[in-house]
């Protein structure tokens, strides 16, 4: 998280957006407005960027895994945190924790603001 907060920060004006999305809280359940607000600014994240996506289905990341591949384990598991970049230009689905196009998300950052 602190590579992406500080290009974000270090970036302004060229057109480089973040979502982070929390999926579940410490304990694995539904996080709450107050927890993801401790989260940005754990991070030193802008709070306007962090959004919630726990599912009455699936639960955490339900709406973001169902509109991008999560390239997940073998067993089917993932890590945390799980990072993600897109290309805001094309869409272009850049990199992923679980499919390293790049070798890290630095690497993916710096590719997509080179452009």
């Amino acid at each position: 998280m602190p590579q992406v907060g500080a290009a974000y920060k270090d970036n302004p004006g060229i057109g480089l957006d973040i979502m982070i999305i929390i999926g579940e809280n410490a304990q694995g359940g539904q996080p709450t407005l107050q927890y993801c607000q401790q989260y940005a600014a754990q991070y030193g994240l802008p709070s306007e960027k962090v959004f919630i996506d726990y599912g009455a289905q699936y639960g955490g990341w339900e709406t973001t895994f169902t509109y991008i591949y999560p390239y997940l384990a073998s067993d089917g598991s993932f890590a945390l945190p799980w990072d993600a970049v897109l290309d805001g230009d094309n869409m272009e689905y850049m990199f992923s924790s679980g499919n390293p196009t790049y070798p890290s998300i630095t690497d993916a950052l710096n590719a997509v603001l080179s452009n």
